[in-house]
């Protein structure tokens, strides 16, 4: 443990104030995760309240950490706004943000094709698909689970690379079909538990839903697919 200098020139709130900054950056407390109360880094370091407060409420403007009522203070999550030149792309859009992307697949399995998601796909009820479900991370931190389904002729997409490599690329490498346009609808959902759990945040937590067909050259589905965004770190923006 670092300790304090009361001898020297720098206030005591601000040897604190740098040694949380510290640890914060060097992945002590990752973002999103909480902090030592008030009480335990008075014990911890041997402060006064009021240094303490200090140091934290200037942390706070600072946007480093973020105080929740009643659940006590953590550090800052950071706020990404997808790029409108990536053309949709979350890997081109972190990377313009100088941000690093990641992708992990969560699912992969075939499926029987409810009444919905058969009117998406343009299949018949009951038909075969494939859902692959994928968490999309910005700097390490979960910010959407991607959930796509494709028609069940696509058995090639069970064996994919879909984490490094995206998923037009792969479909019209073992196709020949590109994606040509997108309709997308939008709407408030409510994470369930698995949600809640892939994404690291409670049950009942409000994400964006974007709901997503994908179309070929000759307008016919390329496949469809949802993505439940954490708005709090990932803005999504509409293309013209």
């Amino acid at each position: 443990m670092k300790l304090l200098n009361s001898d020297i020139a720098i206030p005591l709130y601000q040897q604190l104030y740098d040694l949380l900054l510290d640890q914060i950056r060097s992945g002590v407390y990752p973002p999103g995760s909480k902090i030592p109360s008030e009480e335990e880094l008075c014990k911890t370091y041997d402060l006064s309240r009021v240094t303490v407060r200090n140091a934290l409420g200037r942390l706070v403007d600072d946007n480093i950490l973020v105080k929740r009522h009643g659940k006590g203070t953590f550090v800052a999550t950071p706020v990404f706004t997808e790029s409108a030149y990536a053309n949709g792309s979350f890997t081109k859009s972190c990377e313009q943000m100088g941000a690093t992307p990641s992708t992990q697949v969560v699912s992969r399995k075939q499926v029987k094709a409810g009444k919905a998601l058969a009117k998406q796909l343009q299949l018949e009820e009951g038909a075969k698909a494939i859902c692959i479900k994928r968490l999309r991370c910005i700097n390490g931190v979960a910010a959407i689970l991607e959930v796509d389904y494709f028609n069940g002729d696509m058995d090639f997409m069970m064996e994919a690379d879909v984490e490094t490599r995206p998923i037009l690329d792969v479909i019209r490498e073992n196709s020949g079909l590109t994606g040509r346009q997108y309709i997308d609808t939008f709407e408030v959902h409510f994470a369930n538990r698995e949600q809640a759990g892939c994404l690291k945040c409670p049950a009942n937590t409000p994400l964006l839903k974007v709901s997503q067909v994908v179309l070929n050259e000759m307008r016919g589905v390329l496949y469809y697919n949802e993505q439940y965004i954490r708005s709090d770190i990932y803005k999504y923006v509409m293309g013209s």
